[in-house]
C-alpha cells in the first residue's frame, strides 16, 4: 500500500479512516489526533518519543495505528511500526543510546504497541495486518504514516 499524500480524510461513519495509507507531518498528526482528550495527549507523548527515536536511528518509515487513529475520544492505545535502517544492528553494537532504547522497547514489548519491520517485506506484512479492523467482518481501514 503506497502513501496517499498528506491529507488525512475525515472519519467514516464507523469511526475509522477510509482505506489507505496517509502520509502526514508530525505536527499534522498531533493536531488531528493528539489533543481532544487527556488520554490522547498522554498517548501523544509516547508517539513523540517514538518519532524522536526513529529519527535518531535513521528509521526509514513509521506507521501509526490503533484506536489513536480512530474517532474514539478515549483511545485504548497507539500502535506503531518502525521500518528499521539497515545498520540498526550495527548501531546497537556501537552502543548508540537511541538504538539501545528502541531495541529494549521492541524486545521487551514495553510499551507493547511498538513493533519493528526489518525490511520492506516485513513492512508490507505489518501494513496488511493493521489495515484490517478487529470487527467480525475484518473490513479494511486507513492507516497513518509519519513523515520522518
Amino acid at each position: 500500500m503506497e502513501s496517499q499524500g498528506s491529507i488525512i480524510p475525515k472519519f467514516c461513519t464507523d469511526g475509522y479512516l477510509s482505506e489507505g495509507l496517509y502520509l502526514a507531518s508530525e505536527a499534522k498528526i498531533m493536531f488531528r489526533f493528539g489533543s481532544l482528550s487527556r488520554r490522547r495527549r498522554r498517548l501523544t507523548l509516547r508517539l513523540r518519543r517514538w518519532i524522536e527515536l526513529s529519527r535518531l536511528v535513521g528509521g526509514l518509515r513509521l506507521l501509526i495505528d490503533g484506536s489513536f487513529v480512530t474517532a474514539k475520544l478515549e483511545p485504548d492505545d497507539i500502535d506503531a511500526v518502525i521500518l528499521l535502517p539497515p545498520d540498526f544492528q550495527h548501531q546497537i553494537e556501537q552502543g548508540i543510546e537511541a538504538a539501545l532504547e528502541l531495541e529494549e522497547m521492541i524486545l521487551t514489548r514495553r510499551p507493547e504497541e511498538i513493533f519493528a519491520a526489518e525490511d520492506e517485506t516485513d513492512w508490507n506484512e505489518w501494513i496488511e495486518f493493521f489495515s484490517r479492523t478487529r470487527e467480525a467482518d475484518g473490513r479494511r481501514k486507513g492507516l497513518v504514516e509519519v513523515k520522518l
